[in-house]
């Protein structure tokens, strides 16, 4: 090939296709043309640094070529082996002028653009061309294909895998140089002294003398097993480690639902000693005493209306104002006072849960609620008749001492 340029080993044997040139270039027997040759020529170029800056005549275009290793998360999290890709950036267009060379190459490149937003290919169903920007994007980067200075683009390099296992990631293994571990392989991978491999360090607490068996009917049989160090038995140690994690988060879930049921029956115990009653009654006794509180709030509500306007009628009456008139409506007032009754159940929500209260009270509510010396309930039913219980009746004579001494001359 022409300016030293050389094929890759799958293409070598199509090197006589290209020696029909106006100025070949000789051949020299001792060239070495082989996998060994290319990975070297590719680690060098990225152990570099090097860029290739990449001009086409055809498309009037240019763009930079540089080399990447790919590191620890390529390997382990995508499952990606292949050592290095190359990176395609700082497109430039050289459509400027207004020559004819220009113009064709303008041409050749909005053509170029149209067959890959056009999804080319022989798949006639799949031909459906895009129009905002992120749809172009995505067709550029299946098509390895620069069209913005913005863009990059990175390409694998197919032909330069690691080994499966990774104790073969070391240098020994290879006949060419291959990036060194520092790149994040070896400095987040602990060495298993017993099974001769690294493991990466979040794996590493995991591994066990239990074998990764193949499917669970061998796990029963004992029978076929991963090999260590392989990618199934790095993802079946993956696998435990995300059970173990799984069962931790339900451990810790657990515990806390234990912790706050704790805390609430303490909370509870609390609220019952100011009560004094027991946990179990608190919310029932607390729950009746709101709706009754805010039954006779809603009764007081209701009730004051009416005994605001007898007051006024009856001072109306006094004042000799509309006497006749007023007496009517005071009498009609004094009926509406009699059928006056509100329903408890009419306010208050007979579905809420303390009214579903079922079962007698508990001995240890009764001892706790027991009061010897509480007074007993009135039995009149006259609400304008304030009632009021005397403990002690003072009496009218005088005791017998003083007597004496009020009598004495």
């Amino acid at each position: 090939m022409s300016y030293n340029r050389r094929a890759c080993v799958s293409h070598r044997k199509n090197l006589d296709l290209f020696h029909n040139i106006k100025k070949p270039t000789p051949i020299s027997k001792d060239t070495v043309n082989n996998k060994q040759f290319h990975a070297t020529h590719t680690y060098n170029q990225w152990h570099n640094y090097n860029k290739k800056h990449i001009y086409s005549n055809r498309l009037g275009i240019s763009y930079d070529v540089s080399y990447l290793a790919n590191g620890y998360k390529y390997l382990h999290m995508y499952k990606d082996r292949r050592m290095y890709r190359k990176r395609l950036d700082n497109f430039c267009s050289h459509h400027s002028d207004s020559s004819k060379r220009s113009i064709k190459q303008k041409s050749r490149f909005q053509r170029a653009c149209r067959s890959i937003f056009y999804n080319r290919g022989n798949n006639k169903k799949s031909h459906h061309s895009v129009d905002n920007l992120e749809d172009k994007l995505h067709r550029a980067r299946q098509h390895r294909f620069l069209f913005l200075p913005s863009q990059h683009i990175n390409k694998p390099i197919q032909h330069l895998k690691y080994h499966k296992r990774l104790v073969l990631r070391d240098e020994i293994y290879y006949n060419f140089p291959i990036p060194p571990e520092s790149l994040g392989t070896r400095a987040a991978n602990t060495w298993h002294d017993k099974l001769g491999i690294w493991i990466p360090n979040d794996l590493f607490p995991y591994v066990t003398d239990e074998p990764v068996y193949i499917s669970k009917r061998q796990a029963k049989l004992k029978g076929q097993q991963y090999a260590p160090g392989s990618m199934d038995w790095l993802k079946g140690i993956r696998k435990r480690k995300e059970a173990h994690e799984l069962a931790m988060r339900q451990q810790n879930d657990r515990d806390a639902s234990e912790a706050a049921r704790l805390l609430y029956e303490e909370e509870l115990s609390t609220r019952a000693k100011l009560w004094g009653t027991s946990s179990n009654s608190i919310e029932y006794r607390e729950e009746m005493t709101k709706d009754l509180t805010n039954f006779q709030e809603h009764f007081h509500k209701k009730i004051t209306t009416l005994t605001d306007r007898r007051t006024v009628l009856q001072n109306r009456i006094k004042q000799g104002k509309s006497v006749y008139k007023s007496n009517k409506q005071l009498l009609q007032l004094e009926q509406e006072l009699g059928l006056f009754k509100i329903d408890y159940f009419s306010v208050m929500d007979d579905n809420a849960y303390h009214y579903r209260y079922k079962g007698h009270t508990s001995d240890d509510t009764k001892k706790l609620e027991f009061r010897p010396h509480k007074r007993p309930p009135t039995s009149s039913t006259n609400t304008d008749r304030h009632v009021t219980h005397i403990k002690k009746l003072r009496s009218d004579t005088l005791p017998t001492e003083d007597f004496k001494v009020f009598t004495s001359p």
